[in-house]
């Protein structure tokens, strides 16, 4: 018969010894050790490093300088919108950029209320406008609502370098 097949490695100060049956860990603490920890250590910490999202480049040709571009980013609220019929969601892409001119945006966005107010739990709001895009600037679509009773919700696109609503309409 066979005896079983014994490995040692040291961590830490301990002997970490396998058998065929399973490791057991001699020296001061009986908890087993992990030899992939390390990998997957480093695996949790390059994503952490990651590079930022995705951008939709949403013209033909080549990349061009944002000076070029007009660019919309998702508001706090809003995850996925239209521009011109094509769809864009904020789980694959940063930001759209644009060659600048006249586009539609839509976009709806669903929030949670009492079942007192709505039955369904929900209600939900949709902002479509078309709307004018320069050049070197950046845009967020927005979507928020109060609270309570008697809740309103409102919707608008702001051009954040100049600070204006272009459309819908922004909190007072």
């Amino acid at each position: 018969m066979a005896s079983p097949v014994s490995t040692g490695l040291r961590v830490g100060g301990d002997t970490v010894s396998s058998t065929g049956a399973g490791q057991t860990l001699s020296g001061r603490s009986k908890r087993a050790v992990n030899p992939l920890m390390p990998l997957v250590v480093s695996i949790l910490l390059a994503g952490a490093c990651a590079s930022p999202g995705h951008i939709y480049k949403l013209y033909p040709g080549p990349r061009r300088p944002a000076e070029e571009l007009a660019i919309i980013r998702f508001g706090d609220s809003v995850s996925s919108l239209r521009i011109d019929g094509m769809r864009v969601e904020e789980s694959d892409y940063e930001r759209v950029e644009l060659l600048p001119g006249s586009y539609v945006i839509d976009s709806r966005k669903t929030f949670s209320v009492s079942p007192l107010v709505n039955p369904a739990g929900q209600d939900e709001i949709m902002g479509m406008a078309r709307v004018d895009l320069v050049a070197g600037h950046e845009y967020t679509v927005n979507a928020e609502r109060t609270t309570g009773r008697g809740y309103t919700m409102r919707w608008w696109i702001e051009d954040m370098t100049t600070r204006t609503v272009i459309a819908g309409k922004k909190w007072d």
